[in-house]
């Protein structure tokens, strides 16, 4: 996979360099602005970049691991996304506490089939854990065999989330209900929370919003280095 540099991007930097040559016989202050202006867009699309590369790894991985699963799982992955979503729903208190995330379920099932401990990376409680838990050992004898052993580990996210809740997660499987009365909050919302805490110095709430967006996306590396640039601050105080 080879990322390079965007042409039609680094033409429009080039095509502003006479403006700024005219600006520089103007005031200092519209120079000012100009600079401003231009650092604001390329961070902007760098922002743009970094999330467009999320989406492109995101569904890398899930290809690939549809494949395994089409190869390991008696019926593929679609069975087995059915057979998920058959035993694992949300729970009347998950529904209230709007609690969305993407679960990571890692597991090993052997060539011969024997299953090995599951493990949750990002697990939302609130007795959505426990299912899925029965549904890997409800899945004991509907595995194929194997000869390779990089097919054997398996790491798949699935989305836990409500109707109307604006969320950019995604998971290879997605476990939806009805909202619990009212709409939960969106990414966005959370985001700008997290925003405002971080002008007014309240580290420790900001922390909390980045967590939640983490929850919810936990591929998202966008968010782990925010959550890393805001402890190191935190820690140069």
């Amino acid at each position: 996979m080879t990322f390079g540099f965007r042409p039609n991007r680094v033409l429009f930097f080039v095509s502003l360099f006479p403006i700024y040559r005219n600006l520089a016989k103007k005031t200092g202050s519209m120079r000012t602005i100009f600079v401003l202006t231009l650092l604001a867009f390329s961070f902007l699309l760098r922002a743009q970049d970094q999330q467009s590369l999320h989406q492109q790894l995101t569904n890398e991985r899930f290809e690939t691991l549809r494949k395994i699963l089409d190869y390991r799982f008696k019926g593929g992955s679609g069975e087995f996304e059915r057979v998920l979503l058959n035993r694992v729903e949300y729970t009347p208190e998950a529904r209230k506490n709007c609690v969305v995330g993407t679960m990571i379920l890692m597991f090993t099932v052997s060539c011969d089939n024997t299953l090995g401990e599951l493990s949750l990376r990002n697990p939302l409680h609130h007795g959505l854990n426990e299912q899925v838990q029965e549904f890997l050992k409800a899945t004991d004898g509907m595995w194929n065999t194997c000869q390779d052993e990089k097919y054997t580990r398996f790491e798949v996210p699935v989305l836990f989330t409500l109707e109307g809740t604006e969320t950019a997660a995604r998971g290879l499987i997605t476990v939806e209900a009805e909202d619990p009365g009212f709409t939960c909050r969106s990414d966005v919302w959370h985001f700008d929370r997290y925003e405002k805490f971080k002008e007014k110095g309240r580290t420790k709430k900001a922390l909390e919003m980045l967590d939640l967006l983490i929850r919810r996306d936990p591929y998202n590396n966008s968010y782990y280095e925010l959550k890393r640039q805001l402890l190191g601050a935190e820690a140069t105080e």
